[in-house]
C-alpha cells in the first residue's frame, strides 16, 4: 500500500466511518442531533475503539464500504483463507490530534462539516504477525519468522504514518440521528 492508497483509507475512514462487524453503543446524545458533533464523536470512538467503531456513525449507503478501501474483492479472499476482517482492523489503530470541526452548510437532511487535524495510523506488528502468517500460508508463501517479519515490517512501515486532515465530510439525517456519508 503505497501514501495515496494510505490517504484514501483515511479518507474513508473518517469521510465514510465505516467498518465491518457489529459494535455496541452508537451515536446517541447531542451529538446525533448536531453534524459537527457527531464528527467529533466519530473520530473519538475510531480512536478510542478502532476502526470497528465507525460502523455505529456510518449511513446505511456506506455501512460496508471498508472492504472497498482495503482492496475489495480481496477481503473475500483473505476470509477463505481464514483472515478475518477484524483481525486486520484490530491490527490497526488511529489517533487524531489538533482536530477542528465546522458545520459548512446543513439543511435538514444534509449537511457538510470541514474537518482540520493530525490524523496517525499504527500497526501493531505483534497482532499483525498472525494475520500475515494466515495470508501467506493461503497463498502457498513461506511461514518461516524471517518471511514473516519481513512482510510485516513492509506493511507497518506503508500503513503506520501521519496525515494531515482537512476534508469536507457529507452528513446524513437518518431516523433523527446525524450519520456520515461519503
Amino acid at each position: 500500500m503505497g501514501s495515496i492508497h494510505v490517504r484514501r483509507v483515511a479518507a474513508l475512514a473518517i469521510a465514510l466511518a465505516m467498518a465491518l462487524g457489529a459494535c455496541s453503543g452508537g451515536p446517541g446524545g447531542a451529538a446525533a442531533n448536531d453534524p459537527s458533533g457527531v464528527v467529533t464523536a466519530a473520530l473519538a470512538a475510531a480512536q478510542s475503539g478502532g476502526i470497528m467503531k465507525l460502523t455505529d456513525f456510518a449511513c446505511a449507503a456506506h455501512k460496508n464500504d471498508i472492504a472497498g478501501a482495503f482492496g475489495g474483492g480481496n477481503m473475500g479472499a483473505l476470509t477463505a483463507a481464514g483472515v478475518k476482517p477484524e483481525d486486520i482492523f484490530g491490527a490497526m489503530s488511529m489517533t487524531f490530534a489538533n482536530v477542528t470541526t465546522r458545520e459548512v452548510s446543513k439543511t435538514d437532511t444534509a449537511a457538510t462539516v470541514h474537518v482540520t487535524g493530525d490524523m496517525t495510523i499504527t500497526v501493531d506488528k505483534e497482532k499483525f504477525k498472525t494475520v500475515a502468517k494466515a495470508m501467506m500460508a493461503a497463498q502457498g508463501q513461506p511461514v518461516d519468522d524471517a518471511a514473516i517479519d519481513a512482510i510485516v515490517n513492509r506493511m507497518a512501515t506503508s500503513i503506520s504514518s501521519t496525515q494531515k486532515l482537512d476534508e469536507d465530510i457529507k452528513v446524513v439525517n437518518e431516523g433523527g440521528k446525524w450519520l456520515l456519508c461519503e
